[in-house]
């Protein structure tokens, strides 16, 4: 069944002897944006966290009743990036009870192999109007170079956009141009592959709190071209380990996807660096340590 956050708050029913259960823990740990499990536990007398992936700004300013759930309902709360932390401040929850905590990835999984692709594009994520992917279709017609771009990552509710993605996919195939291939959601093993052969990741998002798939590229050693916006510039650094351009400007993002098809070793050598910071900053083994010593900090 669908529904109206506007109506529902974010709220979802749940069925009553769930919150029994939770006092079985000593901590509960909330991800995600959906406030029905946090507020249908707020009577349980457990150290809460909310870990936010991603926070809406304007709805929760819009919306009195959801703002004041979540200012009440988790005693520490963790923010995926320095963006998500200043929106968690402008909503009134006080810097000391956020903690900042990125995403991380498993550098033995996602590691660089020997051979790259020459002319070969990466795309991952849902398929979705926030993450840009007409944007790049769009970008290619400003390219000098053939490429072959590889898209990877299942449809959402819009399912009127994933049909207008796939006729602007058919349309260009037809050019004879460009080559793309659409591989819709794949195991973690297969998307792996695709990132260590690819030259350039492209990631065009409108908006974005994170983007974990810029790390799992920059862990292949593949160069990143991204937006800036969201949490996405304090990971991806310009000219270090990727290229940073405007959102929804296909202009610019050609440029960018040209300027590293024409140089490979500033591709080699965004993408070494890129390895670097990954493993210094946001392996999952760093992470998780992290998150253990805010466990420790709430039980305390």
């Amino acid at each position: 069944m669908t529904h109206s956050d506007r109506i529902t708050a974010g709220i979802n029913l749940i069925p009553g002897r769930f919150k029994h259960r939770l006092k079985n823990y000593d901590i509960i740990h909330f991800h995600g944006g959906d406030l029905t499990l946090p507020l249908f536990s707020y009577t349980v007398k457990k150290p809460k966290i909310f870990h936010s992936h991603g926070l809406s700004l304007d709805f929760y300013k819009r919306y009195f009743l959801s703002r004041l759930i979540l200012k009440n309902i988790a005693n520490l709360y963790i923010a995926v990036s320095k963006d998500t932390q200043r929106k968690f401040i402008d909503l009134g929850i006080p810097k000391n009870k956020i903690r900042l905590l990125p995403n991380g990835v498993d550098t033995k999984t996602f590691r660089p192999s020997k051979k790259k692709i020459d002319n070969l594009l990466l795309f991952v994520g849902r398929i979705t109007y926030a993450k840009g992917l007409h944007i790049l279709l769009e970008s290619l017609r400003y390219l000098k170079n053939k490429i072959h771009l590889v898209v990877i990552g299942p449809p959402e509710w819009d399912f009127e956009y994933f049909r207008e993605i796939l006729k602007r996919i058919e349309n260009e195939n037809r050019k004879g141009i460009h080559k793309i291939t659409y591989l819709s959601e794949q195991e973690p093993i297969s998307i792996v592959k695709w990132y260590q052969k690819a030259s350039i990741f492209v990631l065009p998002s409108l908006i974005e709190a994170f983007a974990i798939v810029n790390l799992e590229a920059l862990a292949c050693e593949t160069p990143v071209i991204a937006t800036n916006t969201g949490g996405i510039p304090e990971v991806i650094q310009q000219g270090k380990n990727g290229i940073l351009v405007p959102p929804n400007n296909p202009i610019k993002l050609a440029e960018a996807i040209q300027y590293l098809l024409d140089n490979k070793d500033v591709r080699a050598k965004l993408g070494q660096e890129g390895r670097k910071i990954v493993e210094e900053n946001y392996s999952s083994s760093l992470i998780a340590n992290k998150l253990r010593r805010i466990y420790e900090e709430m039980l305390m």
